[in-house]
């Protein structure tokens, strides 16, 4: 059975933040299926929307899977960049239905 990681991203995520994120994202690298929890984050620096997308790619790349739980405010800016259709099949379905 695949490994299963919670990522738990606080309320406001500096650019500080999105390095460390990096960082972690390099261990991963096996079949795991990662669980991004946005659920009450409500601030995110510009560089963290180029995360999700990189993180997408590399959990992809080596066999994971990568889910989504958004807070309505990340769910709203990824709308506002037309980029939610790229992490659609990532989106918990809790979520899809306000999408």
């Amino acid at each position: 059975m695949d490994d299963c990681r919670l990522w738990e991203f606080p309320r406001n995520i500096s650019i500080e933040k999105v390095s460390e994120y990096e960082d972690q994202l390099k261990e991963i690298t096996r079949d795991d299926v990662i669980t991004f929890d946005l659920r009450n984050t409500v601030r995110v620096h510009s560089s963290f929307i180029g995360f999700l997308i990189h993180a997408k790619h590399h959990i992809r790349k080596n066999g994971g899977n990568m889910v989504l739980f958004l807070s309505l405010t990340i769910e709203k800016i990824l709308i506002m960049l037309n980029i939610i259709d790229h992490f659609s099949t990532e989106i918990a379905p809790s979520v899809k239905k306000s999408a």
